[in-house]
């Protein structure tokens, strides 16, 4: 269903179809320029620097900003950019981002659109989609032969539902929100499926490097790349100095469900009510929430619940660990082992894992028994460091695409 801003645009273009060919053709020519205009008077590359990175269409999670701001300041000579397409229903959340194509620079604007991109040396498509044609419905593929002429050099990057097998994943969790036991809708499975086909066929028959955000994906991706998400650690420990957790006579307990389904909220808002009626927390469901109001947010909650169903960390548990709250998630056996291999001197990832079938159990635990749950909080803004704070991340996508050193 169109939505209401949707359809004044949608009887436009009708309308505007069914002029005369001549009008019509002259009514083209006038939005190409103004789109081109739209295009040109973004902050594209730096011309002058020896390596331009593009990272787009999606700009999932803010995450293609952060990549490129990682990789401008840790890379020598990388002018880095993130192009994020406007969807079709209209504007997204308030992340970051550097190159905004609405939904006429999309359709029209797509001469200043190519010569722009086709100055980059470098192109990382998010979720195997196009730079070149249509962000949605176009794939990489079809760019790599305007890539190879222009001597680009690509890879792909994946970040989740685009290439995560749901039957897969329920067959090898028993907490998996694709399973029949866990509440999945059949439709929904469906189309996931349907895009994670598309989405594998695209990767399958891609020559370069595929990267993944999440450790997990590995297991769908192999031979794929860890990239790790990138979050503002020295912001969000700013942000939360001299707030110690555990100390308040009544906790609060924060869930920001970006996905109901995949976080496994109802189970999470089941257990926290129990909690909450005696007294012993005071429970907290964001929706919404701008990204910059998220750092004020994790600082005011003494526990951060991210998932309890899908297995992985995601950017909010990696910002709670930032923040030096007590992170509560499912993770499964090999993504612990996976996230301590990559740097042994931190070890484990100090979350405090918890089902769907625990989950109030264990924060009932944490709130009764506290100093060796605050202690364990402690540990989350240095493991985050050592990660996420873009230092490891700038150098995966050095040693996968860029070749700087």
């Amino acid at each position: 269903m169109a939505t209401p801003s949707a359809r004044p645009r949608r009887l436009a273009y009708r309308a505007f179809r069914a002029l005369p060919r001549p009008v019509r053709g002259l009514g083209e020519e006038v939005l190409r320029r103004r789109a081109d205009r739209d295009v040109r008077d973004q902050r594209w590359l730096d011309p002058e620097a020896p390596v331009r990175l593009l990272i787009g269409p999606a700009g999932s999670a803010g995450q293609a900003w952060q990549w490129s701001r990682a990789a401008e300041r840790h890379l020598p000579g990388v002018s880095a950019r993130t192009v994020t397409a406007e969807g079709r229903a209209g504007p997204g959340l308030d992340f970051p981002r550097d190159i905004h194509l609405s939904r006429r620079a999309q359709l029209h604007g797509t001469r200043a659109r190519r010569a722009a991109v086709l100055r980059a040396t470098h192109v990382l498509s998010e979720g195997a989609r196009s730079l070149l044609g249509d962000p949605f419905a176009g794939s990489v593929l079809e760019d790599l032969p305007a890539f190879e002429r222009a001597g680009i050099r690509t890879g792909i990057l994946l970040h989740g539902s685009e290439i995560r097998d749901p039957h897969r994943h329920a067959g090898r969790d028993p907490h998996s929100p694709f399973s029949p036991g866990g509440g999945a809708d059949p439709a929904y499975v469906a189309r996931l499926v349907e895009l994670v086909g598309r989405t594998r066929d695209r990767v399958d028959r891609f020559p370069g490097p595929v990267l993944v955000s999440t450790v997990d994906l590995l297991d769908d991706v192999p031979g794929a790349t860890w990239l790790p998400v990138v979050v503002d650690t020295t912001g969000l420990a700013e942000a939360a100095a001299g707030r110690p957790v555990l100390q308040r006579p009544v906790p609060v307990v924060l869930h920001v469900p970006s996905n109901r389904r995949l976080k496994g909220t109802d189970a999470v808002e089941a257990a926290m009510a129990g909690l909450q009626r005696r007294g012993l927390v005071e429970y907290r469901r964001l929706e919404g929430v701008r990204h910059r109001d998220m750092a004020a947010a994790l600082a005011d909650a003494d526990v951060v619940i991210d998932q309890v169903v899908l297995g992985n960390p995601g950017v909010l548990l990696t910002e709670a660990l930032a923040a030096g709250r007590l992170a509560v998630a499912h993770l499964t056996p090999t993504v612990r082992e996976r996230l301590a291999d990559a740097d042994p001197a931190s070890g484990e990832p100090p979350v405090l894992e918890a089902d769907p079938v625990t989950i109030g159990a264990v924060v009932e635990q944490a709130v009764t028994d506290r100093d060796p749950h605050a202690a364990l909080a402690a540990r989350g803004p240095a493991w985050a460091r050592a990660r996420h704070d873009g230092r490891m991340s700038a150098r995966v996508l050095d040693e996968a695409l860029l070749g700087t050193r």
